[in-house]
């Protein structure tokens, strides 16, 4: 029997109850420095009580009699207590009626007129689900409707500055929840969907809508809109560990400690521990469990270092694991038969899909500005004024969705626009930036194809892109990779391994790895993780799917080019 403890919400009393069996109670979720509930001030007298009878009466009609505060319900100076109810936290959040968040500044918004732009905005929010971007995209992007996308996304930008929105715990708190209620100063609740964390970030991104780009909405694109599409349930739970770049922990342990319960992977804790060393045993068992997204990150640095203090380079980076995993281009990647993982190594099966040349060198993303990133320019650049050259971007970006003639008109663009872009760059002008479009076929066609970048340049954010070539027999497709930015280009060539990752929309993103033959066998003892594509065409994927499983095993401590820390 696994008892927690409540608080009676008019007398102040906690008492014992079962986890499961207890009467409905509304949990708290709080920043302590926002001293809400301080400790030693008694409950009855705190803030966050008047918080909490408010949403009891407003939403509730004051039938819920009790709630659960961690500064109360957890004994604080007993490590004992705490070691045993801080596994329960996610049990606790999750069983309540509603989870409060109790903030200490002013919200300046109603419920009404919360519901009233919801109502407004359902057209913008349908034309996200069902990426009608080419027909909607435009009436969105101007006039009263812009200013209507600029309102909520300030609104939702206040929720956001407060320092609950900076605590690992609030994050775990806010994921699980049956309902969410937001309260402030004002003590007038909340519930906001969490559609609209999901959705109006991206439609800002995709259509470009600069008054909401960076700044004050940073953390609404960084981690909010994700959260949303955590409670969504939209995709790998493991997933959440990927919002937490933003948050801060007063253990450093606990920046995976205090979200590991949303994600569905849970590893043992240790006082003692490093929070990269917890990451790298996180990860770890992530993948024996089957997460394969997990070992398909982008490659942006070299090597980190495991918990047995170990380069590894299948590990994602710690520091940067938040937003490798936002730009993979993947959800869910189940495994095409065994996974299991042996000191550090992934011992996986998968198809041999042939080599891989690293022909030229792209570049990085154009980001004049933090958080910034212009798509166009970057294209523009990367094709460097040469019709030959822009081709080749036009078809390993297209991922296998455009025509040759679309590609053409692609690459005419991408020509046509060089010499423009260099000097929007020169004069740092690049948010005066618009490409010359001579017909309304371009327009269509480059408009698709911007809209297409949203899921295929992201995996570039971190690293520099290269060209290759990925050939087997009479096959060659181009596609471009990610390598770390101090690293130079590889001299030997490469293998191609599919590990059954594909992104939504059906393309394949495949693992570029050294060591190992034309024909797929292994020089030493392990593989070594090179990059990964960015997503490129499926067209090919009843000719893979023919191909034989085989056993590979990929980095770990047995991998000579992680210990040694040498370019390949």
């Amino acid at each position: 029997m696994v008892t927690f403890r409540l608080i009676n919400l008019s007398t102040g009393v906690v008492s014992e109850q079962v986890l499961g069996t207890s009467p409905p109670y509304l949990a708290a979720s709080h920043a302590w420095s926002e001293q809400r509930f301080p400790l030693g001030m008694s409950f009855l007298e705190s803030p966050g009580l008047k918080a909490l009878k408010a949403v009891n009466e407003q939403r509730f009609a004051g039938t819920v009699d009790y709630c659960w505060v961690d500064t109360i319900c957890i004994n604080q100076q007993d490590d004992a207590d705490m070691n045993q109810q801080i596994p329960l936290m996610g049990r606790i959040f999750g069983d309540s009626v509603a989870v409060v968040i109790v903030l200490s500044c002013n919200l300046r918004m109603s419920q009404a007129s919360v519901d009233r732009i919801v109502g407004q905005l359902k057209p913008a929010v349908r034309m996200h689900e069902e990426e009608e971007w080419a027909e909607q995209g435009a009436i969105w992007r101007t006039g009263h409707r812009r200013k209507l996308i600029i309102k909520a996304m300030r609104g939702l930008a206040r929720l956001t500055t407060t320092p609950w929105a900076t605590r690992v715990w609030t994050l775990q708190e806010y994921i699980l929840a049956s309902q969410v209620i937001w309260i402030g100063k004002e003590l007038v609740s909340l519930v906001i969907q969490d559609i609209l964390f999901s959705a109006l970030p991206d439609i800002c991104d995709t259509l470009r809508i600069e008054e909401c780009l960076g700044g004050e909405f940073h953390r609404l694109y960084s981690y909010f809109s994700g959260m949303a599409n955590s409670r969504l349930a939209r995709g790998d739970t493991t997933r959440v560990m990927e919002l937490l770049g933003n948050r801060s922990a007063a253990l450093p342990r606990d920046e995976v400690y205090g979200i590991m319960a949303a994600s569905g992977v849970e590893i043992s804790t240790s006082t003692s521990e490093t929070n990269k060393g917890a990451w790298s045993k996180w990860f770890e068992q992530a993948v024996s469990c089957g997460h394969l997204r997990w070992l398909l990150m982008p490659v942006a640095t070299f090597a980190p270092l495991t918990h047995r203090g170990k380069p590894s380079c299948i590990l994602p980076a710690f520091d940067i694991r938040h937003k490798l995993s936002a730009s993979s281009g993947l959800d869910t990647v189940k495994p095409l038969g065994l996974v299991r993982m042996k000191e550090g190594t992934v011992i996986v099966d998968g198809r041999w899909l042939g080599v891989c040349t690293v022909e030229e060198h792209l570049g990085t993303v154009h980001e004049p500005v933090p958080n910034q990133i212009h798509r166009d320019i970057t294209l523009v650049l990367f094709s460097q004024g040469k019709s030959r050259r822009a081709r080749k971007v036009a078809s390993a970006f297209g991922g296998g969705r455009y025509s040759s003639r679309q590609i053409s008109v692609i690459a005419t663009i991408l020509k046509r626009n060089f010499r423009k872009a260099v000097r929007a760059v020169k004069l740092q002008r690049e948010r005066d930036f618009r490409l010359r479009l001579l017909n309304a076929i371009e327009h269509t066609i480059w408009g698709d194809f911007m809209g297409f970048q949203m899921g295929q340049m992201p995996g570039m954010n971190e690293g520099t892109a290269y060209l290759a070539q990925l050939r087997r027999e009479s096959i060659l497709v181009e596609a471009p990779i990610v390598l770390p930015t101090t690293q130079a280009i590889p001299s030997t060539e490469l293998g191609i391994i599919d590990l059954g990752a594909r992104t939504i929309d059906g393309r394949c993103i495949f693992m570029i790895v050294a060591g190992a033959n034309a024909d797929g066998d292994m020089r030493g003892s392990v593989l070594h993780r090179v990059a990964v594509t960015l997503p490129v065409t499926g067209d090919y994927e009843n000719h893979i799917a023919k191909l034989p499983l085989r056993e590979f095993a990929i980095g770990g401590e047995s991998c000579e080019i992680c210990q040694q820390q040498r370019v390949i």
